[in-house]
């Protein structure tokens, strides 16, 4: 496009800077990289194989594998938190909280990182922060190291050790407590220290996470904006999306892998994965997932402050934002004072934080969610929660970013879309309330208190210790389930066909014989609509992401981008990310039936009422999600005018340029009619 230049005089421009600017409109600008700005290295290396690096796609691919590795160690610290409270004895409550620091140290570091990067070297500003999500990576195995695997292994040990004789009693009195069978279990009250410290830990690599990542999220997805055209944007950006929301699915499956592995490698328990008393390797996955970050950290580094095509598009059209700006606080205040006053923005963001607010319960707790509700073990819910839906969600992903750049609907559209997908979102959790086993058959009775009673008349006599581990037996009918054998009322444990059975149990009727484990129940079915609704769900839900990130986007003048992206990830923090895991933590204790106890004080929850975990899970998410669905509805009703294509800011600046053209054409016409037009009146064209 050639860019007519006019001489104006002092007076003209004067007021043309008086005049209101509009926040999204694109300044007509020529800018000139320089050189340096435009290589592709690193402390000096700028070899020229480097330069052919320098482009789009190979951004993309490092910016997703990199979004890819921070949302494995999400979800590999989701998977394996129920193990991590096993281990160190912890209830959920504290698990919620572990699961906000990450968002409290992004809290305290997005606005800043994003509002200083935006005007420095973005690529280099998120490899920096990369490098302290590594370091917090490699810190978080320290419980482990400093406690090992815990005392309860080493009694498994202990017992595997000890007398090999063939299936002798005592062995199964240790393993099993049976009725009036004397049980010592000298508890180590060093484990609540052990618990306080592997907590504190865990905070604190948890907020130096939330640093670490939170100018991926901001300056990386600016950055990518910065240097495509804005037509093509959405397809990148899902792209983008599709990979990151592969990693999940990888975090958990290395999940999966570790906890099949035993915590204490020099032990080989008899008993399965199934068992309660399994603890996996939950440690073992941080080292790979600290060295992948580092690498894709070093390769951040060297992409150039702006992608060669990129600065010769700018030159080209002589179209771009604002000259660069100086960073100081005043003009920080105005930034924010303009963010604020954006309907759009506010609408959309607040919209998005409630929005997720509702689905954090689930990624939060789904794998213990599916463990309690439809008898799975930690290794396989951890394969089911990355699994399930990661095919749904990157078909929807990558074919709605291919829809809006091929079509280009209108932001109308776009926002009545995301409204449809919210509100099957809010129909489909309400039904997950509905859906799962019905059967709560622990055998015992409600207290005073409201607690569970686990001894009752048929096995007073039996004088079960509170520090019995939680070992379930089933009656031969698989009617009921009892917390151990010893609960059940059994005076014997033998074989029977090979099996391993306890007879004589006074509170099982009938036979009076009960087999080690849970009672087998028939979920299937439910299993699977569950399934399938929550793919569903997922697949609609992913199609309206890509609408929202772009009416997000376009809603601000370029310069204020990363600042309004900083924005809403401190809003997510402040309102979804740090008191969410919080509340459901809580709403899943609430839900709790029997508590382990060490030392006499509460630890890791062993049992859930399924039903009241299902109603209140799901009704609180609900509740949020709804909320959500009202905010996009303000985001409907303001989007209408919103330009958002090239073309559209393109035809808008030529009828722009053509009106001044005509306007200040007509002056010097005036001006050659009086004969006052001097040199001072020509026209020049560059």
């Amino acid at each position: 496009m050639t860019e007519k230049a006019f001489d104006l005089s002092s007076d003209e421009e004067d007021n043309r800077d008086d005049e209101e600017e509009d926040p999204t409109k694109v300044h007509v600008e020529k800018v000139e990289a320089s050189p340096n700005e435009t290589k592709c290295g690193f402390l000096g290396c700028y070899t020229p194989w480097m330069q052919k690096l320098a482009s789009k796609k190979v951004f993309l691919v490092v910016y997703g594998l990199l979004g890819m590795n921070q949302a494995a160690s999400g979800s590999y610290f989701v998977a394996t938190l129920t193990t991590f409270e096993k281990r160190f004895k912890l209830p959920s409550t504290y698990s919620g909280m572990t699961s906000s620091a990450w968002d409290v140290g992004g809290l305290m570091a997005t606005m800043v990182i994003a509002y200083y990067g935006s005007s420095g070297h973005k690529t280099r500003w998120v490899a920096y922060w990369a490098v302290l999500a590594a370091i917090s990576c490699i810190v978080r195995i320290t419980p482990h190291l400093i406690y090992g695997p815990g005392i309860d292994t080493f009694k498994t040990a202990e017992l595997l050790n000890s007398t090999q004789t063939s299936q002798s009693d005592s062995i199964y009195k240790e393993k099993d407590p049976l009725c009036m069978s004397p049980f010592l279990n000298e508890e180590n009250c060093s484990l609540n220290e052990e618990g306080t410290v592997a907590f504190a830990i865990v905070i604190a690599t948890q907020v130096l996470c939330g640093i670490g990542t939170s100018a991926y999220y901001t300056l990386g997805a600016a950055y990518l904006d910065d240097n495509v055209t804005k037509n093509k944007f959405p397809l990148l950006f899902a792209v983008a999306a599709c990979m990151r929301y592969v990693g999940p699915t990888l975090g958990y499956l290395l999940a999966s892998y570790t906890l099949k592995q035993y915590i204490n490698a020099d032990v080989t328990p008899n008993f399965g994965l199934d068992d309660s008393r399994w603890i996996g390797a939950w440690h073992l996955g941080w080292i790979p997932l600290a060295v992948v970050e580092f690498i894709m950290a070093i390769a951040m580094a060297f992409f150039p402050r702006t992608l060669p095509r990129e600065a010769i598009r700018r030159q080209n059209s002589q179209i771009y934002s604002k000259p660069k700006k100086h960073t100081s606080i005043d003009d920080f205040m105005k930034t924010v004072k303009r963010l604020f006053n954006n309907r759009i923005l506010m609408f959309n963001t607040f919209s998005t934080t409630f929005y997720i607010f509702g689905l954090m319960g689930y990624w939060i707790f789904m794998p213990k969610y599916i463990e309690t509700q439809f008898r799975k073990t930690a290794a396989d819910a951890s394969v089911i929660t990355g699994t399930v839906g990661l095919a749904c969600t990157a078909i929807g992903i990558i074919s709605s970013g291919a829809i809006v750049s091929r079509l280009k609907p209108r932001p109308k559209y776009l926002a009545f879309w995301n409204l449809v997908t919210e509100a099957v979102d809010v129909l489909g959790t309400i039904m997950f309330a509905f859906i799962g086993c019905q059967k709560d058959d622990m055998h015992g009775s409600v207290g005073l208190d409201g607690s569970w009673l686990l001894n009752s008349t048929c096995n007073s006599q039996c004088a079960c210790s509170p520090t019995i581990p939680y070992t379930p037996v089933c009656s031969e009918d698989g009617s009921q389930m009892y917390f151990s054998a010893c609960h059940a009322g059994c005076l014997e444990s033998g074989y029977i066909n090979g099996s391993n059975v306890f007879q004589n149990c006074s509170c099982v009727p009938g036979s009076g014989v009960a087999t080690p484990g849970p009672c087998p129940v028939d979920c299937a079915t439910q299993f699977y609509i569950f399934l399938a609704l929550l793919s569903f769900m997922k697949f609609l839900s992913s199609t309206g992401r890509a609408g929202n990130t772009i009416i997000q986007y376009r809603s601000v003048a370029p310069e204020d981008k990363s600042v309004s992206i900083a924005f809403t990830e401190i809003s997510l923090c402040a309102i979804t990310f740090i008191p969410s895991p919080v509340l459901f933590g809580i709403i899943v204790d609430a839900s709790c039936q029997v508590w382990g106890y060490t030392c006499g004080e509460k630890g890791n929850c062993l049992l859930y009422y399924g039903q009241d975990l299902r109603y209140s899970l799901n009704f609180t998410s609900a509740a949020f999600l709804f909320i959500g669905f009202l905010l996009d509805v303000g985001v409907f009703c303001n989007v209408d005018k919103l330009k958002i294509y090239d073309d559209e800011d393109t035809n808008q600046e030529l009828e722009e340029t053509t009106k001044q053209g005509k306007d200040k054409t007509n002056q010097i016409l005036l001006l050659d009619n009086k004969g006052l037009n001097g040199s001072n009146g020509k026209i020049s064209e560059e």
